[in-house]
């Protein structure tokens, strides 16, 4: 009857004692492993991130640099044709105010019925 005990029982205690140390043991460093990757990881997902926060400080401050330029462009830009219209409206007025003398005389020649005068300068020759 001995065998069948013995057989029914693999292993003697200190021999499942030394297995379960060695379980534990194993699972011990895989969690320290994994706790040691995870902190790699984290660094190194921090590195990306803090590369990315300088990256978009510093388009941010371009952009805005470029928005300022864009800005005062415009700003030039619709200040010169505001002065641009209101130079084209007082031509337009002298030119209406240079009509209507221009019609003025018009009549008065015409009330008058003298001919224009003829010019006074004495025709320059080709040859000096």
């Amino acid at each position: 009857m001995e065998t069948v005990v013995e057989q029914a029982i693999p292993y003697t205690a200190w021999e499942q004692a030394a297995f379960v140390g060695l379980f534990i043991v194993l699972v011990l460093w895989l969690l320290a492993w994994f706790s040691k990757q995870s902190d790699k990881w984290q660094s190194f997902i921090f590195q990306i991130d803090e590369k990315w926060r300088e990256f978009s400080r510093m388009q941010r401050e371009e952009n805005n640099c470029a928005m300022t330029d864009v800005n005062t462009s415009l700003t030039n830009l619709a200040k010169t044709t505001s002065e641009l219209a209101h130079s084209v409206s007082e031509l337009r007025k002298d030119i209406d105010e240079h009509d209507a003398q221009a019609k003025e005389i018009l009549q008065l020649v015409q009330v008058n019925g003298k001919p224009a005068p003829k010019p006074r300068a004495k025709p320059q020759s080709g040859v000096q």
